[in-house]
């Protein structure tokens, strides 16, 4: 007989480091950008989320990402892992598919995309979806793209608990020997009653 408990496999996903330990920052596939004005750390009462912004009010079309590369070489064959976070969107534009900013979530190996999740509307909600050790090295990207029409203007979006798990088993006492403890319990309290039966 076993329980089942969850070990993450993402570095600091809930970022309570009240940091971006465990995550690039990135702007255009440039690297960490010189600027990272972008890029904040939500600290409320140390209840710490990560927050990106694009300000098309300079209308500079660069998106923001941020970025943290999956090791799953320890995960077997077949084991499936779950993927969730939650997140806001906030934006000012046209909310429309083809013109306003864009929140994305995808996996990239530099030669393949996959994307996981995107929102254009303002709105918030936990998202959640399986992935297996096939991504092994991938980078998980979280990525807000400006829009390109003349009313695009600031955007943000906010996340937090970034969790990739894996059930781990926990072996539980074994039956017999539970049933061991017990009687030996009960041998113990009968050899004290005797006892005190005998005073």
């Amino acid at each position: 007989m076993c329980t089942r408990a969850n070990a993450s496999l993402i570095s600091n996903g809930d970022f309570q480091t009240c940091s971006f330990d465990g995550w690039s920052l990135d702007t255009d596939a440039f690297g960490e950008p010189a600027d990272t004005s972008d890029f904040s750390i939500i600290n409320n009462a140390g209840q710490c989320s990560a927050q990106i912004t694009v300000e098309n009010l300079t209308f500079d079309n660069f998106n923001n990402s941020l970025i943290t590369k999956l090791n799953l070489s320890d995960v077997a064959n077949g084991v499936s892992l779950d993927l969730s976070f939650d997140w806001i969107f906030s934006g000012f534009d046209l909310q429309t598919d083809t013109e306003s900013d864009l929140f994305s979530v995808v996996l990239n190996d530099g030669v393949l995309i996959e994307t996981l999740f995107s929102v254009f509307e303002n709105g918030s909600g936990t998202f959640t979806t399986q992935i297996d050790n096939s991504y092994d090295g991938f980078f998980l990207e979280f990525v807000l793209e400006p829009g390109f029409n003349p009313e695009s203007f600031a955007s943000t979006f906010i996340i937090d608990n970034v969790f990739l798990t894996e059930e781990v088993d926990v072996p539980a006492p074994h039956t017999s020997l539970l049933m061991a403890m017990g009687l030996a319990i009960i041998g113990i309290r009968r050899k004290h009653q005797d006892k005190r039966g005998a005073l």
